[in-house]
């Protein structure tokens, strides 16, 4: 293998790193708000751990007489690290809770933690003259496991991986930057530091593994709430699929979802989709070129919706109903319903060049704009999402209209005026509408 393959190739492990490439809007939500939660615990942690470690070092020192100056120096310089830690830790958490920089919060605190440690080392070795080489010796170095565990709480890859490189890179300048050292060199050092090994300096060794295990813990703990959090709304959107239309269950919030447990009115643009003469193709098809039939006129139906925003509330044989504004309003409901209309009008006329139908497939579309209500009914062993009033009423019998008015496409004036189309439409006579008491205006398009 060439330098360059390999370099090609380790590449594309770094890039083979990345969690999921496309995320639907429900599941980024929910990986945002676990980053919150684990920048806010892993700014307590952080807080926790400088506090117990700072602690730990005013303890060990506490009645050992400092005679060398470095000794001093090298303590302050570990008390200072400590508060900055600790600092840096409150500071993030602040940052979270605000919900400030969460996406570059985890790279700015990882890389702050290792300032911090390796900024030490480089202060014991460059300012206080300690061989590089002597760096596992010092406590400070424990930390490196501790916060590389710290970057570990928010589950991404490539972070672990820029940490892992930063300390990677840092240690080993500090380690080799003094050179090569004799046996007789490294023992003379390590006589001058004897102190490091001294009782109280390994009992701050053994509270930053104490530290390591609170942090891997909350590690651990964090990835459990995510699995539970993550199973919980897998489980609940697989319920809904059941008896919700499938363009809404992937969306809908838990309060989302209790709203339309209560019910509720909102406005809606309703359309009808009917296949004229059915009974003719289900007398002359087989069972089984019937079933690729109807199948293949709902995909277009799924298409033009799709296509338009439009949620397919269910199919009814050969026929559709599909709303426009659900779950909420949105600014030019009327006007992708129409356009809806007359994209399925277009995928069924290409349908009939295409499949060459003796007869023609034929539509009756009826669209209508109006208040409905909306919601989930009945008991838990049988509910169903479902919308009702006059609207959906008076959309029905619109779409039946259309027989009469020998009309593939009829909506109300009020859609029309809703979409602001007054120009591309005009008035149709009809009869009045059944069931209708209130006299409503039919238009077609023009031409």
């Amino acid at each position: 293998m060439t330098p360059r393959s390999r370099t090609r190739a380790a590449l594309g492990l770094i890039n083979s790193l990345r969690t999921t490439p496309v995320l639907s809007d429900a599941t980024h939500l929910l990986i945002r708000e676990a980053d919150t939660g684990a920048l806010q615990r892993a700014g307590m942690a952080r807080m926790v751990t400088g506090g117990l470690l700072l602690l730990a070092v005013v303890f060990a020192t506490a009645g050992v007489e400092l005679d060398t100056p470095m000794a001093r120096k090298q303590i302050s310089a570990a008390e200072l690290t400590l508060v900055l830690f600790g600092a840096s830790g409150w500071f993030g958490a602040w940052l979270a809770s605000k919900r400030i920089a969460i996406a570059q919060l985890p790279v700015i605190t990882a890389v702050t933690d290792a300032l911090l440690v390796l900024g030490n080392l480089a202060y014991s070795h460059w300012g206080l003259g300690i061989p590089g080489s002597l760096f596992a010796a010092f406590p400070v170095s424990w930390v490196v496991p501790i916060t590389m565990a710290a970057a570990a709480i928010h589950y991404q890859p490539r972070l672990q991986a820029f940490v892992a490189a930063i300390y990677v890179v840092g240690l080993t300048l500090i380690a080799f930057s003094g050179g090569f050292m004799s046996l007789e060199e490294r023992q003379q050092d390590l006589a001058a530091i004897a102190g490091l090994f001294s009782m109280q300096t390994n009992m701050v060794r053994i509270v930053m593994v104490f530290a390591a295990g609170l942090i891997l813990i909350l590690v651990a703990r964090q990835g459990r709430l995510m699995l539970e959090r993550a199973v919980r709304e897998t489980t609940l959107r697989a319920n809904l699929t059941r008896y919700l239309p499938r363009e809404l269950a992937p969306i809908l919030t838990d309060q989302a979802f209790a709203s339309l447990r209560q019910g509720r009115r909102i406005p809606v643009t309703v359309m009808f989709v009917d296949i004229r003469a059915s009974t003719t193709f289900g007398e002359t098809m087989e069972p089984a070129q019937l079933a690729v039939f109807i199948t293949s006129f709902r995909r277009r139906v799924l298409r033009a919706a799709s296509r338009h925003g439009g949620v397919i509330d269910k199919f009814t044989g050969d026929g559709a109903l599909i709303l426009f504004g659900v779950p909420g309003a949105q600014d030019g409901d009327a006007r992708r319903a129409l356009a809806c209309g007359r994209t399925l009008l277009t995928l069924i006329e290409r349908w009939n060049a295409k499949r060459g139908f003796t007869p023609p497939v034929r539509l009756g579309i009826g669209i209508h704009t109006g208040d409905v209500f909306c919601g989930v009914v009945g008991d838990e062993s049988r509910l169903e999402f479902t919308v009702v009033g006059e609207t959906v009423n008076i959309a029905s019998r619109i779409e039946q209209a259309t027989k009469a008015t020998d009309c593939e496409l009829l909506a109300s004036q009020e859609t029309i005026v809703a979409a602001g189309e007054e120009d591309l439409w005009t008035e149709v006579e009809c009869d009045p509408l059944p069931g209708v008491t209130r006299r409503m205006v039919l238009m077609k398009p023009v031409g």
